[in-house]
């Protein structure tokens, strides 16, 4: 609904009156945190489905639900021309992420390292799809500075170091330029996602590795879902803001130690608490580096749709536009509409 929010007004500002913002929230299955990713990637993919007869460009603004359906949807990928251009929230993040982190040296290795913190829901944690957005970003932007293509090549643990997990014939590791990926699991959904340059130095401006720390906060979205502790304006209830406060400084205080320089809110459920966030890091908060994307991925949406308007001149159907909402099982409380300044929401039903 944060997108969706954003959406409206933009569109707003821009004098755009006539064009309607259609939502749909499936609330009858949640939580996605707790899901396999097949069986979210299911639930997208029909999603997708219902409402490409209604909207030329959709976007997935549930981090769960973009991180599955890129690796097992498939509603949305086509090129065909009925297909809607489907945009995913966490490309957006990871782009954002990626571009606003620092490079801090490190004098003992003599490199430059982006450290990137993730927090999500429990299966975004362990999917790590974020993690995998950052790294192609980090080999594109490594391939331009070098003038070729590096090869991508994942690493595991062996007898005595990491080992390349492809066939030594395959590619002279010991010479050839080229990302090594590594990840390692730690205990609880997550774990950590390394990618780094081996056998070049690249511009100083730019860094040699980049790490991903993805970890779970699942208590953030049952805040929301379940325990609703947002009052009209979307501020958090008073008898829960020191418990708020103490789980957001222990998520928190991990991505401190690690020294990571952008952080990734992997939930629009935690945008509701980016400020609490910023005083908890506010050299990140000072930085732009704590990234909500849901108004980047408006923005996506916003410009799609424009283009294809060009594209497809359509006479609108009404004079004044609407924000539907549909749901598919319980409709959030009104304080969440409110909260997010949404005003006379139409509740729809989509067939």
């Amino acid at each position: 609904m944060v997108t969706a929010a954003w959406l409206l007004k933009m569109l707003a500002d821009a004098d755009l009156s006539d064009i309607s913002v259609v939502f749909f929230g499936d609330t009858a299955n949640l939580p996605y945190g707790t899901k396999t990713q097949e069986h979210v990637a299911k639930l997208s993919d029909a999603i997708i489905e219902r409402l490409s007869s209604h909207c030329p460009v959709i976007g997935i603004a549930c981090n769960t639900a973009s991180a599955s359906w890129a690796h097992f949807g498939s509603a949305g990928k086509s090129d065909g021309l009925r297909q809607p251009k489907v945009f995913s929230v966490v490309e957006v993040a990871a782009q954002q992420a990626y571009d606003r982190a620092r490079v801090l040296p490190d004098p003992k290795m003599k490199r430059g390292r982006k450290t990137i913190g993730v927090l999500g829901t429990e299966l975004t944690a362990e999917i790590q799809s974020h993690a995998e957005r950052i790294v192609e970003r980090h080999r594109r932007i490594l391939s331009d500075a070098i003038g070729h293509q590096l090869p991508l090549i994942h690493y595991t643990f062996g007898r005595d170091d990491i080992e390349p997990t492809l066939p030594a014939d395959l590619i002279d590791y010991k010479h050839t330029p080229h990302i090594a990926v590594f990840r390692e699991d730690e205990p609880g959904p997550g774990g950590t996602t390394r990618a780094g340059i081996r056998h070049w130095t690249p511009p100083e401006h730019l860094p040699h590795d980049v790490e991903i720390i993805a970890r779970a906060a699942q208590k953030l979205v049952a805040a929301v879902d379940v325990a609703h502790i947002l009052d009209a304006e979307g501020l958090v209830k008073q008898e829960w803001r020191e418990k708020l406060a103490e789980y957001l400084h222990e998520v928190s205080g991990d991505l401190v130690r690690r020294k990571t320089t952008a952080l990734i809110l992997g939930c629009t459920h935690f945008e509701f608490f980016e400020r609490a966030f910023a005083k908890l890091l506010p050299t990140l908060a000072a930085r732009n580096s704590i990234v909500s994307p849901s108004g980047a991925l408006a923005v996506a949406l916003f410009d799609a749709f424009g283009e294809y308007a060009d594209a497809h001149p359509v006479q609108p159907v009404a004079q004044q536009g609407h924000a539907y909402f549909a749901f598919s099982g319980d409709r959030p409380p009104t304080e969440t509409f409110q909260g997010l300044g949404i005003t006379n929401p139409v509740d729809a039903e989509l067939t």
